[in-house]
């Protein structure tokens, strides 16, 4: 008679460990889900006498009083040893193609540095050999968990560069690295806001035009006019000169036929409060979070929007 009472008081005890088991493995899960909708973010006072771009990504500014610039990309996530891809290609690859180096002229130097928030920051001083003429650059690598973020500065030649080094140390002397939650999740939908906020809204940005009359790499600056499509069920779609929608109504924009056709520039929106969260397509995905409408006046990136 012990023996299937002794039988019944283990599987007791075998499901009470289960139990246990199956709710730490639970805390666990909530506490990694808690820990993904966390991303850092790079913090920096821009260098002083630069003036910024309105295209992005990156973050791009320019020297009002020589030819030297700086492009800050944001953080993205990354798989397998970091320290060891800077060391192979200095994360080139990350590289917008309009500030990627072509030809390193000797081999880069590399260095260690340390930053607030940052669990480890690598350096690359190098130069690149532009029509013969040694264009300097700068590129450091932050990284934060499995994120990583890149400041890349560079100057038409080493005299320039001398003169540039003062500004970028008062803006490397910013920089810090904060934890913060991630921007809503657009799978919500755009929110009770989104119908109001509906609607296609233009501005005007520099637009790059590639010089086809001269050798790759040369191209020119033109202002040109820029359009945001938002729809009432969330979708997204950005272009430049114009939307394209049968019979010019927006209302019948095509924004599936946009999302295999240009993925870049096609996303989702939610409004949350008062932000705008956009959510564009690429590799690394696009977020841009910004105050929402009013009024028919939507800002990104310093240009201000009308809706039509």
């Amino acid at each position: 008679m012990k023996q299937p009472g002794h039988s019944i008081t283990c599987s007791r005890r075998l499901q009470v460990i289960a139990a246990r088991f199956v709710g730490t493995l639970l805390l666990a899960l909530t506490g990694a889900h808690a820990i993904a909708q966390t991303a850092p973010t790079l913090r920096y006072a821009p260098p002083p006498n630069y003036t910024r771009s309105a295209i992005t990504p990156p973050e791009d500014y320019a020297s009002n009083e020589y030819n030297a610039s700086m492009q800050v990309y944001p953080f993205r996530p990354f798989t397998g040893d970091i320290g060891q891809m800077f060391q192979r290609t200095m994360l080139r690859e990350w590289i917008d193609p309009r500030y990627r180096e072509a030809s390193v002229t000797a081999q880069p130097a590399f260095g260690r540095s340390a930053l607030q928030g940052a669990d480890a920051v690598y350096t690359a001083r190098f130069a690149e050999s532009v029509v013969g003429i040694p264009r300097q650059r700068m590129r450091m690598l932050i990284v934060a968990g499995n994120s990583a973020a890149i400041v890349d500065a560079s100057a038409i030649n080493p005299q320039v560069w001398q003169r540039a080094v003062p500004a970028l140390n008062a803006m490397a002397g910013t920089l810090r690295v904060e934890q913060g939650q991630a921007a809503p999740s657009v799978a919500e939908g755009p929110g009770p806001a989104g119908k109001a906020a509906a609607g296609l809204y233009m501005g005007t940005k520099p637009k790059y035009v590639v010089n086809l009359n001269r050798g790759v790499g040369y191209g020119n600056h033109v202002v040109a006019l820029h359009y945001y499509l938002l729809s009432a069920n969330g979708r997204v779609y950005r272009a430049y000169d114009q939307v394209e929608a049968p019979g010019g109504d927006v209302r019948k924009f095509d924004f599936d036929a946009a999302q295999r056709a240009d993925p870049v520039n096609s996303g989702r929106y939610t409004i949350k409060g008062r932000q705008l969260h956009m959510q564009m397509g690429g590799q690394p995905p696009e977020v841009i979070s910004v105050p929402a409408p009013q009024g028919g006046r939507l800002t990104i990136d310093t240009v201000l929007y009308r809706r039509q």
